[in-house]
């Protein structure tokens, strides 16, 4: 079995590496999640289909199963070419199960390399490859785990803006499908699988017809996540956990913010809701001739 996930794991690869040989000579890019008119916001439960320079702060509030978990996503994102970045990200995590001693510290260091595999203006799509490993033993003892996961992502975006009907123009979907190896034959495999619908104010204003919002308003998107996992064997084989998630982005010129509740899809998920809220800044336009800019042009 462990033959079979680590020969699935070299195909992901073989994958990404392929799909960059064969996108690199004509894929444009862009700063941020753009293509075309369209921006997708760096969304706060999965990641956004673009390579960019950003440093994110994601905070969490969830209770499941009588216990509450409060975590602190920190992560930062440098390009290395235009259409070629890396991501480092960890957590700090409080745990407090019920009736049971809290469990506090950093979680697992986990290092990404990302590709922008394609950008259609025209058709205001994008599309994205990523490899991640959880680094094994990088994180505390009471929060990190002794074993590396590698979890390779397609994610991707699509804008609705060739539509006829004014009122669907600012909707756009974003969506991640991936699938973690835990390097621990006992750890079930998951599928995690997200996506999310969006309704942006200042495309509509800007590109299809003014409605007199003011701000704050005029640059908020009102979103809604759906991230899911499904558990692939080790006895859980089926079992989907997942939340949904319906808040507000603000869109301003050198960052975002976003906040969001956590609503279970499900008993097996927990029985209470949860929130989410999180700050984006954009390196690439705070110091686009510094530590904004691409390693390589």
């Amino acid at each position: 079995m462990r033959a079979m996930q680590t020969q699935k794991i070299r195909l992901w690869f073989s994958v990404l590496i392929t799909a960059i040989a064969v996108a690199a000579a004509t894929a444009p890019a862009h700063a941020h999640a753009i293509a075309g008119m369209r921006l997708f916001p760096a969304t706060l439960n999965f990641d956004d289909p673009g390579v960019a320079d950003e440093t994110s702060w994601i905070f969490s509030h969830i209770n499941a199963g009588g216990s509450q978990t409060n975590s602190l996503n920190l992560a930062y994102a440098k390009t290395i070419t235009p259409r070629l970045g890396l991501v480092v990200s960890t957590d700090y995590q409080s745990l407090l199960p019920g009736g049971l001693p809290a469990l506090r510290g950093w979680d697992n260091v986990t290092v990404a390399a990302a590709y922008q595999l394609f950008k259609h203006d025209d058709a205001e799509s994008i599309g994205l490859l990523s490899l991640a490993d959880s680094i094994g033993d990088s994180g505390g003892r009471a929060v990190g785990t002794p074993y590396s996961t590698w979890t390779p992502e397609f994610a991707f975006g699509k804008g609705f803006g060739q539509v006829s009907a004014n009122w669907l123009k600012p909707v756009a979907l974003t969506a991640a499908v991936s699938e973690s190896f835990p390097a621990n034959s006992s750890v079930p495999r998951t599928l995690n699988w997200a996506f999310s619908v969006q309704y942006s104010i200042p495309y509509l204003q800007n590109f299809v017809r003014y409605v007199g919002l003011k701000a704050p308003f005029n640059n908020m998107i009102p979103i809604i996540e759906f991230p899911m996992q499904t558990c692939l064997d080790r006895g859980c084989h089926g079992q989907t956990t997942g939340y949904l998630a319906p808040g507000v982005i603000w869109i301003g010129h050198y960052f975002q913010w976003g906040v969001e509740l956590q609503v279970p899809v499900n008993h097996r998920t927990g029985n209470s809701v949860g929130i989410l809220f999180g700050m984006d800044f954009y390196l690439d336009d705070i110091a686009p001739h510094g530590i904004g800019a691409p390693l390589f042009h």
